[in-house]
């Protein structure tokens, strides 16, 4: 960096052909290297040091309206949490849990959004994660409609565990924290909602033998499930699932390849979108075929589809 000064991180890579996940990785950043390097950031905020480390849990984010919304959080003129729309306010807040995925004690999201204010350098290394996020991107994504349509999801975007349960409305300022949500499996009363979240390969060093459950792809339009070992057919989990076209609830599913990624951190989950109930057999788990209401795109399909 010293030998190739850059002002943006973009035009730096392209430069030197150093990958994004060696920037950000760990306690990397782009503000850290650029100092290490002699070159001029601005001065520090309270929080710098904390932020800084997030940065790289934005480097996945690939469908535009996230990336306008969050980068006008990021802007030296966002507006107050209040003054914000509905939609904006769902972004705010999952762009809140991004950041401090404990609610960094904050009493309201007006707080902890107004304290980006003061990490200058935080919101520039962010806003040039998100812009490269996006020109990255690989697959085209689709808002949600009908009875979900309200939630700021797009159709095969991918999401951080902690962006996905900030959408369903499961974590809030004061109540449950995303960092709450350990299982693969979670149900937002807040919008009658099912959300499956999948890993398709297990390795034995992170999974216990009970929780190497078999999930994969059988089309682009079915995709096989297993409930939670303890979940029985009659149960009122299990029968929730069986009947929730009948109960008006919603089965969501998040599918991801593999747990880590290049960057140290825990790998995004494609939004596979909404799905309905097939078929089933067996007990604890309960195998689920469901089919998907968007067919998923080959790159996703194949991956998905090997898992099995």
């Amino acid at each position: 960096l010293r030998n190739h000064p850059a002002e943006d991180l973009s035009t730096y890579l392209d430069e030197t052909g150093v990958d994004l996940a060696d920037v950000v990785k760990t306690d990397r950043s782009w503000t850290r290297l650029r100092r290490d390097a002699g070159l001029p950031t601005a001065p520090a905020g309270p929080q710098e040091q904390l932020l800084l480390k997030r940065v790289r849990a934005f480097t996945h984010v690939d469908d535009p309206e996230r990336a306008r919304a969050y980068l006008a959080w990021l802007s030296d003129d966002a507006p107050a949490y209040g003054t914000a729309s509905p939609r904006m306010q769902e972004f705010g807040r999952m762009l809140f849990f991004s950041l401090w995925t404990g609610g960094g004690g904050f009493t309201s999201y007006d707080a902890g959004l107004r304290a980006l204010r003061d990490e200058p350098n935080v919101r520039n290394d962010l806003r040039q994660v998100i812009e490269l996020g996006l020109d990255r991107a690989t697959h085209v994504t689709r808002p949600l409609i009908g009875d979900l349509g309200h939630l700021p999801l797009h159709v095969h975007a991918r999401y951080t565990r902690e962006e996905a349960v900030a959408a369903l409305r499961y974590a809030s300022v004061g109540g449950r924290a995303p960092n709450s949500f350990r299982e693969g499996v979670l149900y937002s009363p807040e919008i009658d909602s099912d959300a499956f979240f999948v890993t398709l390969k297990k390795s034995e060093a992170d999974y216990s033998p009970t929780t190497m459950y078999r999930d994969y792809a059988i089309s682009p339009e079915l995709f096989h499930w297993e409930s939670q070992s303890s979940t029985t057919v009659r149960s009122a989990t299990g029968q929730r699932y069986i009947n929730h076209e009948s109960k008006g609830s919603h089965i969501l599913l998040f599918a991801r390849e593999s747990k880590t990624n290049d960057f140290g951190s825990g790998v995004p989950y494609v939004f596979l979108g909404p799905a309905s109930y097939v078929s089933h057999k067996g007990e604890r788990p309960i195998a689920f075929t469901w089919r998907l209401h968007h067919t998923l795109p080959q790159s996703i399909y194949l991956t998905a589809a090997a898992a099995s």
